[in-house]
């Protein structure tokens, strides 16, 4: 019965955030996607000779390298043909299922109960960190590198020449996957320091100077030289940011100024922080004999090898460290809050996992009481539940604000880029100019707005009508309702319409799902989102399987 009850418990996360990824994943290059999605693949396709196609897959993106994602968007291509982003941002998650499945191995090698594990999925598979797992740029960026570096942790943790270099393989190429993977060449440094295998800790620093040479070779570094100069200026940002970021999985304030929204995070950081130094530290120092670096150093060393499992939770300790500490030093110029922006949060997630080993390995399993255990499954439970009921709205919001914005970019050319005109704009839609007319990207099919395209481009009917509110603020366009009843459902909402002679757009304004009106609607039209003209009000409303499109007797004028 225990063991039934242990395979549904961990079962359960894994359905659900599965159900959630298979839900809410649309086929939308978004953003960043362009430039590792529709215009690599583009520009692959159309490359005279390997050389050009070698440049292309290593060529830095932002401030990445990004091979894998790239391989990965190469892969679907070959076996379908088409560009999917759907599919992929999906695949991009396979690699998080890989990080759970190593940190089970830390179970499974120190012969502990099943049971114990339970806590692990409901800490990493939640929909916190969805600007990774439903955003598929950094879906192939920030799961993978902890995956990438991790597995070669795991292979230097077995302590065999064949193993030692297919760790270097992974963490070679879990460098290219994302610049983060470069850290573990540094914890690489660390475990073969601890297992006493001096001779291969040279070879692992000749080939990780080889990496890091090839890695910045042409590559600008002017960004990370500004985050320095920031850091000079302000330095106790980047102190309390680094325990922000450790504890951000604790950010359930997302809407309250950023001051207190960093306080939970910032101190269950410091508390993380701490039970790491009690299970490296603590756990090997005997406060009743002379403190010597060469006794400690032998028994952390004898500590890590008769359970060599345990550098897995090392390994992914130092990983976390030092990239909170880059994250800390070089990101608090973009704002305080990249500390805890929802696409870095994969890494408190992670850290939450490790900690948990951390108490799991070094006191739970030696204990015959399992009130702590069952205190901290209930938590972990409880936590899993909160970030659903917190973040699940927003996700919700997302997918069709997402959707309106491929309507827009099919019939208008605009919607995949922020304004008309810009050079991302232009980028967008030259990208997509590659793929589009070999049949290569499509845009959505399977949604509401497809399904309902020429009654969204035709003229308005005379006989739905609808009475709304057009206001301006400080140039800015909005257009209220009060009375038209809204729902909760996949699609459920009201798009306004904007119609002039020549052109029909959608726009959705995301809404607070766990703080709304049952009736109503307020919507911002986006600044230099729509051509200049003058264009008449209507509105696309969606509830459940019913859906019409009202008039309104209201105009507005765009202008810039």
């Amino acid at each position: 019965m225990k063991k039934t009850l242990t395979q549904i418990g961990i079962i359960l996360p894994i359905f659900f955030f599965i159900l959630m990824l298979f839900t809410y994943a649309v086929n939308v290059p978004w953003m960043d996607d362009t430039d590792a999605f529709p215009d690599f693949l583009g520009r692959f396709l159309e490359a005279k000779d390997w050389n050009e196609r070698a440049w292309l897959l290593f060529k830095p993106n932002n401030e990445h390298r990004i091979v894998y994602a790239k391989l990965m968007n190469l892969l679907h291509y070959a076996l379908t043909g088409t560009l999917n982003m759907r599919t992929l941002t999906i695949m991009s998650n396979i690699t998080l299922f890989g990080i759970l499945w190593l940190f089970w191995r830390v179970v499974k090698e120190q012969k502990i109960a099943p049971m114990y594990f339970l806590p692990v999925p409901f800490l990493l598979l939640q929909p916190q960190y969805y600007l990774t797992s439903l955003w598929t740029i950094t879906g192939f960026q920030y799961q993978p590198v902890i995956f990438f570096g991790l597995l070669g942790v795991y292979l230097l943790s077995r302590n065999t020449l064949l193993t030692f270099f297919g760790a270097v393989l992974a963490v070679f190429f879990d460098s290219f996957t994302m610049s983060n993977g470069l850290f573990y060449w540094m914890v690489g440094l660390v475990i073969l320091a601890l297992q006493g295998r001096y001779k291969m800790l040279g070879v692992w620093a000749v080939f990780a100077v080889a990496t890091f040479k090839l890695y910045f070779y042409r590559f600008d570094t002017e960004a990370n030289d500004q985050g320095f100069q920031y850091f000079f200026k302000h330095p106790h940002e980047s102190f309390f940011g680094f325990f922000t970021h450790l504890g951000g999985s604790l950010d359930f304030q997302t809407l309250s100024p950023i001051l207190i929204r960093s306080i939970t995070p910032t101190i269950a950081g410091f508390i993380l922080i701490g039970i790491c130094i009690w299970w490296i530290f603590l756990k090997v120092i005997n406060t009743k004999e002379k403190f010597s670096i060469i006794n400690f150093w032998e028994k952390l060393q004898l500590r890590f090898n008769t359970e060599p499992s345990n550098y897995i939770i090392l390994g992914g300790l130092l990983f976390l460290v030092i990239n909170a500490l880059v994250i800390a030093i070089l990101r608090p110029r973009f704002g305080y809050f990249v500390m805890i922006v929802g696409n870095y949060k994969v890494y408190p997630a992670t850290m939450l996992v490790v900690v948990y080993l951390m108490l799991l390995t070094g006191w739970l399993k030696n204990i015959k009481n399992q009130t702590v255990f069952r205190v901290l499954l209930i938590g972990s439970i409880l936590f899993n539940l909160a970030s659903y009921i917190k973040f699940l709205p927003e996700i919700h919001e997302r997918r069709k604000d997402l959707l309106v914005r491929a309507f827009n970019q099919e019939h208008n050319k605009i919607g995949f880029g922020p304004h008309v005109g810009s050079d991302f704009d232009q980028y967008v839609q030259s990208s997509l100019g590659r793929l589009i007319p070999k049949g290569i990207y499509q845009f959505p099919t399977n949604t509401v707005f497809k399904t309902s395209e020429k009654e969204i481009l035709s003229n308005f009917a005379d006989n739905q009508n609808l009475k709304v509110d057009v206001s301006t603020v400080n140039k800015e366009i909005f257009i209220a309702n009060n009375d038209l009843p809204t729902g909760f459902g996949l699609n459920d909402g009201a798009y306004l319409i904007l119609k002039s002679p020549t052109k029909t757009y959608l726009i959705y304004e995301k809404r607070f799902l766990y703080n709304f009106k049952d009736s109503g609607f307020f919507i911002k039209i986006p600044e230099k989102y729509l051509i200049p003209a003058n264009y008449q009000v209507g509105v696309f409303w969606v509830k459940g399987n019913e859906h019409k499109i009202y008039k309104t007797d209201k105009t507005v004028e765009v202008n810039y």
